[in-house]
Protein backbone atom coordinates (compact mmCIF):
# COMPACT_ATOMS: atom_id res chain seq x y z
CA UNK A 1 0.00 0.00 0.00
CA UNK A 2 1.29 3.43 -0.84
CA UNK A 3 0.41 6.71 0.75
CA UNK A 4 0.68 10.39 -0.02
CA UNK A 5 2.32 12.39 2.74
CA UNK A 6 0.33 15.33 4.09
CA UNK A 7 1.50 18.73 2.93
CA UNK A 8 0.04 21.69 4.77
CA UNK A 9 -0.84 24.75 2.74
CA UNK A 10 -0.66 22.96 -0.60
CA UNK A 11 -3.80 20.89 -0.34
CA UNK A 12 -2.52 18.25 2.05
CA UNK A 13 -2.56 14.89 0.35
CA UNK A 14 -2.72 11.73 2.31
CA UNK A 15 -2.84 8.00 2.00
CA UNK A 16 -3.21 6.47 -1.39
CA UNK A 17 -4.01 3.08 -2.80
CA UNK A 18 -4.40 -0.32 -1.28
CA UNK A 19 -2.73 -3.11 -3.21
CA UNK A 20 -4.30 -6.43 -2.32
CA UNK A 21 -4.09 -9.45 -4.54
CA UNK A 22 -5.42 -12.96 -4.17
CA UNK A 23 -3.00 -15.72 -3.27
CA UNK A 24 -3.10 -19.46 -3.68
CA UNK A 25 -1.46 -19.91 -0.27
CA UNK A 26 -3.83 -21.78 2.09
CA UNK A 27 -5.15 -19.51 4.82
CA UNK A 28 -4.21 -21.99 7.52
CA UNK A 29 -0.56 -21.85 6.50
CA UNK A 30 -0.19 -18.34 7.89
CA UNK A 31 -0.27 -16.95 11.40
CA UNK A 32 -1.87 -13.57 11.98
CA UNK A 33 0.75 -10.93 12.81
CA UNK A 34 0.21 -7.16 12.40
CA UNK A 35 3.97 -6.55 12.45
CA UNK A 36 4.39 -8.96 9.55
CA UNK A 37 1.60 -7.21 7.66
CA UNK A 38 3.39 -3.89 8.16
CA UNK A 39 6.61 -5.39 6.85
CA UNK A 40 4.86 -6.94 3.85
CA UNK A 41 3.60 -3.46 3.00
CA UNK A 42 7.25 -2.25 2.96
CA UNK A 43 6.37 0.30 5.63
CA UNK A 44 10.03 0.96 6.43
CA UNK A 45 10.77 1.98 2.85
CA UNK A 46 7.64 4.10 2.75
CA UNK A 47 8.54 6.04 5.89
CA UNK A 48 11.95 6.76 4.41
CA UNK A 49 10.24 8.31 1.38
CA UNK A 50 7.85 10.22 3.62
CA UNK A 51 10.80 11.76 5.43
CA UNK A 52 12.22 12.96 2.13
CA UNK A 53 8.84 14.43 1.21
CA UNK A 54 8.70 16.15 4.58
CA UNK A 55 12.12 17.71 4.02
CA UNK A 56 11.09 18.98 0.60
CA UNK A 57 7.94 20.49 2.03
CA UNK A 58 9.85 22.07 4.91
CA UNK A 59 12.01 23.84 2.34
CA UNK A 60 8.87 24.94 0.46
CA UNK A 61 7.53 26.45 3.68
CA UNK A 62 10.67 28.46 4.23
CA UNK A 63 10.64 29.73 0.65
CA UNK A 64 6.97 30.67 0.82
CA UNK A 65 6.85 32.22 4.30
CA UNK A 66 10.40 33.40 4.93
CA UNK A 67 11.38 34.09 1.34
CA UNK A 68 14.58 32.05 1.60
CA UNK A 69 15.66 28.41 1.88
CA UNK A 70 15.77 26.84 5.33
CA UNK A 71 19.12 26.66 7.07
CA UNK A 72 20.80 23.53 8.42
CA UNK A 73 19.07 23.89 11.79
CA UNK A 74 15.65 24.03 10.16
CA UNK A 75 16.44 21.07 7.95
CA UNK A 76 17.52 19.04 10.96
CA UNK A 77 14.36 19.98 12.87
CA UNK A 78 12.11 19.01 9.97
CA UNK A 79 14.04 15.77 9.50
CA UNK A 80 13.59 14.92 13.18
CA UNK A 81 9.85 15.58 13.00
CA UNK A 82 9.58 13.07 10.17
CA UNK A 83 12.15 10.61 11.50
CA UNK A 84 10.94 7.07 10.72
CA UNK A 85 12.42 5.83 14.00
CA UNK A 86 10.09 8.22 15.83
CA UNK A 87 6.98 7.83 13.70
CA UNK A 88 6.85 4.17 12.77
CA UNK A 89 6.51 2.60 16.26
CA UNK A 90 3.39 4.67 16.91
CA UNK A 91 2.04 3.88 13.46
CA UNK A 92 2.64 0.15 13.90
CA UNK A 93 0.91 0.17 17.29
CA UNK A 94 -2.11 1.94 15.82
CA UNK A 95 -2.14 -0.40 12.82
CA UNK A 96 -2.13 -3.45 15.10
CA UNK A 97 -5.02 -1.98 17.06
CA UNK A 98 -6.95 -1.32 13.87
CA UNK A 99 -6.36 -4.85 12.60
CA UNK A 100 -7.49 -6.52 15.83
CA UNK A 101 -10.84 -7.55 14.37
CA UNK A 102 -9.65 -8.05 10.78
CA UNK A 103 -9.01 -11.33 8.97
CA UNK A 104 -5.26 -11.06 9.33
CA UNK A 105 -4.42 -14.49 7.87
CA UNK A 106 -6.36 -13.57 4.72
CA UNK A 107 -4.56 -10.24 4.49
CA UNK A 108 -1.19 -11.94 4.90
CA UNK A 109 -2.10 -14.46 2.21
CA UNK A 110 -2.86 -11.71 -0.29
CA UNK A 111 0.20 -9.68 0.55
CA UNK A 112 2.56 -12.65 0.28
CA UNK A 113 1.44 -13.50 -3.24
CA UNK A 114 4.01 -12.88 -5.98
CA UNK A 115 1.82 -10.34 -7.71
CA UNK A 116 0.96 -8.63 -4.43
CA UNK A 117 4.61 -8.09 -3.58
CA UNK A 118 5.36 -6.96 -7.11
CA UNK A 119 2.62 -4.38 -6.83
CA UNK A 120 3.86 -3.07 -3.51
CA UNK A 121 7.30 -2.72 -5.04
CA UNK A 122 5.89 -0.76 -7.97
CA UNK A 123 4.06 1.58 -5.62
CA UNK A 124 7.14 2.28 -3.51
CA UNK A 125 9.32 2.78 -6.57
CA UNK A 126 6.85 5.22 -8.09
CA UNK A 127 6.52 7.09 -4.82
CA UNK A 128 10.27 7.45 -4.61
CA UNK A 129 10.47 8.62 -8.23
CA UNK A 130 7.85 11.30 -7.52
CA UNK A 131 10.27 12.97 -5.11
CA UNK A 132 11.62 14.58 -8.29
CA UNK A 133 9.20 17.44 -9.11
CA UNK A 134 9.77 16.97 -12.84
CA UNK A 135 8.76 13.31 -12.58
CA UNK A 136 5.69 14.24 -10.56
CA UNK A 137 4.68 16.84 -13.18
CA UNK A 138 5.17 14.28 -15.95
CA UNK A 139 3.07 11.68 -14.12
CA UNK A 140 0.19 14.10 -13.63
CA UNK A 141 0.39 15.24 -17.23
CA UNK A 142 0.40 11.61 -18.45
CA UNK A 143 -2.84 10.94 -16.59
CA UNK A 144 -4.42 14.08 -18.04
CA UNK A 145 -3.39 13.00 -21.52
CA UNK A 146 -4.78 9.51 -20.90
CA UNK A 147 -8.05 11.07 -19.80
CA UNK A 148 -8.27 13.11 -23.00
CA UNK A 149 -7.69 9.96 -25.07
CA UNK A 150 -10.12 7.80 -23.13
CA UNK A 151 -7.32 5.40 -22.17
CA UNK A 152 -8.78 2.18 -20.68
CA UNK A 153 -5.83 1.97 -18.29
CA UNK A 154 -6.85 5.22 -16.65
CA UNK A 155 -10.40 3.89 -16.45
CA UNK A 156 -8.98 0.84 -14.64
CA UNK A 157 -7.10 3.11 -12.23
CA UNK A 158 -10.31 5.01 -11.55
CA UNK A 159 -12.01 1.70 -10.91
CA UNK A 160 -9.44 0.95 -8.22
CA UNK A 161 -9.91 4.39 -6.69
CA UNK A 162 -13.69 3.93 -6.60
CA UNK A 163 -13.53 0.37 -5.27
CA UNK A 164 -11.17 1.39 -2.50
CA UNK A 165 -13.00 4.65 -1.72
CA UNK A 166 -9.64 6.40 -1.77
CA UNK A 167 -10.68 10.01 -2.23
CA UNK A 168 -12.86 10.81 0.77
CA UNK A 169 -10.49 9.51 3.50
CA UNK A 170 -7.63 11.38 1.85
CA UNK A 171 -9.63 14.59 1.81
CA UNK A 172 -10.66 14.22 5.45
CA UNK A 173 -7.10 13.35 6.45
CA UNK A 174 -5.83 16.42 4.65
CA UNK A 175 -8.36 18.68 6.33
CA UNK A 176 -7.61 17.26 9.79
CA UNK A 177 -3.86 17.59 9.35
CA UNK A 178 -4.23 21.15 8.03
CA UNK A 179 -6.26 21.98 11.12
CA UNK A 180 -3.56 20.50 13.37
CA UNK A 181 -0.93 22.58 11.59
CA UNK A 182 -3.06 25.72 11.89
CA UNK A 183 -3.77 25.17 15.58
CA UNK A 184 -0.09 24.68 16.35
CA UNK A 185 0.77 27.88 14.51
CA UNK A 186 -1.87 29.81 16.49
CA UNK A 187 -0.84 28.30 19.81
CA UNK A 188 2.76 29.18 19.04
CA UNK A 189 1.87 32.85 18.59
CA UNK A 190 2.66 32.94 14.88
CA UNK A 191 -0.20 35.29 14.02
CA UNK A 192 -0.19 38.98 14.96
CA UNK A 193 -3.93 38.81 15.69
CA UNK A 194 -6.31 36.50 17.50
CA UNK A 195 -7.35 33.41 15.59
CA UNK A 196 -10.25 31.56 17.17
CA UNK A 197 -11.17 27.90 16.76
CA UNK A 198 -14.16 29.04 14.71
CA UNK A 199 -11.85 30.99 12.41
CA UNK A 200 -9.58 28.01 11.93
CA UNK A 201 -12.43 25.61 11.24
CA UNK A 202 -13.90 27.99 8.68
CA UNK A 203 -10.58 28.55 6.94
CA UNK A 204 -9.80 24.84 6.76
CA UNK A 205 -13.30 23.99 5.54
CA UNK A 206 -12.86 26.53 2.75
CA UNK A 207 -9.85 24.53 1.54
CA UNK A 208 -11.94 21.42 0.92
CA UNK A 209 -12.64 21.92 -2.81
CA UNK A 210 -8.97 22.57 -3.58
CA UNK A 211 -7.81 19.65 -1.46
CA UNK A 212 -10.34 17.34 -3.13
CA UNK A 213 -9.18 18.41 -6.59
CA UNK A 214 -5.50 18.00 -5.63
CA UNK A 215 -6.12 14.59 -4.05
CA UNK A 216 -8.00 13.30 -7.08
CA UNK A 217 -5.46 14.65 -9.55
CA UNK A 218 -2.47 13.31 -7.62
CA UNK A 219 -3.89 9.86 -6.90
CA UNK A 220 -4.81 9.33 -10.55
CA UNK A 221 -1.38 10.42 -11.76
CA UNK A 222 0.47 8.41 -9.14
CA UNK A 223 -1.44 5.17 -9.65
CA UNK A 224 -1.43 5.53 -13.44
CA UNK A 225 2.35 5.70 -13.24
CA UNK A 226 2.80 3.03 -10.55
CA UNK A 227 0.61 0.43 -12.24
CA UNK A 228 1.84 1.00 -15.79
CA UNK A 229 3.62 -2.40 -15.94
CA UNK A 230 0.45 -4.27 -14.93
CA UNK A 231 -2.19 -5.71 -17.23
CA UNK A 232 -5.80 -4.59 -17.26
CA UNK A 233 -6.74 -7.96 -15.80
CA UNK A 234 -4.35 -7.45 -12.90
CA UNK A 235 -5.75 -3.99 -12.23
CA UNK A 236 -9.24 -5.44 -12.26
CA UNK A 237 -8.11 -7.87 -9.56
CA UNK A 238 -6.88 -4.95 -7.49
CA UNK A 239 -10.25 -3.27 -7.73
CA UNK A 240 -12.08 -6.45 -6.79
CA UNK A 241 -9.99 -7.18 -3.74
CA UNK A 242 -9.75 -3.57 -2.65
CA UNK A 243 -13.52 -3.76 -2.31
CA UNK A 244 -13.40 -7.03 -0.33
CA UNK A 245 -13.90 -7.08 3.42
CA UNK A 246 -10.26 -7.99 4.26
CA UNK A 247 -9.11 -5.28 1.87
CA UNK A 248 -11.43 -2.72 3.39
CA UNK A 249 -10.36 -3.73 6.92
CA UNK A 250 -6.69 -3.26 6.06
CA UNK A 251 -7.29 0.03 4.32
CA UNK A 252 -9.34 1.39 7.20
CA UNK A 253 -6.65 0.38 9.72
CA UNK A 254 -3.98 2.09 7.65
CA UNK A 255 -5.99 5.26 7.14
CA UNK A 256 -6.72 5.54 10.84
CA UNK A 257 -3.09 4.93 11.84
CA UNK A 258 -1.67 7.37 9.31
CA UNK A 259 -4.26 10.02 10.17
CA UNK A 260 -3.07 10.12 13.78
CA UNK A 261 0.62 10.14 12.83
CA UNK A 262 0.08 12.84 10.19
CA UNK A 263 -1.89 15.06 12.53
CA UNK A 264 0.87 14.83 15.13
CA UNK A 265 3.68 15.50 12.65
CA UNK A 266 1.70 18.36 11.09
CA UNK A 267 1.22 19.91 14.53
CA UNK A 268 4.94 19.52 15.26
CA UNK A 269 5.80 21.22 11.97
CA UNK A 270 3.38 24.06 12.68
CA UNK A 271 4.88 24.57 16.13
CA UNK A 272 8.40 24.58 14.68
CA UNK A 273 7.45 27.16 12.09
CA UNK A 274 5.79 29.33 14.74
CA UNK A 275 9.00 29.31 16.77
CA UNK A 276 10.90 30.40 13.68
CA UNK A 277 8.51 33.26 13.03
CA UNK A 278 8.60 34.43 16.65
CA UNK A 279 12.38 34.21 16.69
CA UNK A 280 12.62 36.29 13.52
CA UNK A 281 10.40 38.98 15.03
CA UNK A 282 12.59 39.09 18.15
Amino acid sequence: MAWRFLKAGRGMLAQVALALLVSVIPMGALRADPARISDLLHTGELFDVLQQEGLAYGDDLMQEIMGAPGDALWEREVSDIHDPAALRPHYDALLAEGLAQADQPAIEAWLTSDLGQRMIGLEISARRALLDPSVEDAALWAAEEADAKGDPRLAAVRGIIEAGDLIEPNVMGGLNANLSFYRAMAEGGAFPYEVTETDMLADVAAQEPEIRADVTHWIEGYLFMAYSPLSLEEMTQIAEFSASKPGQDLMRAQFEAFDVVYEESSAALGAALARRLIGQEL
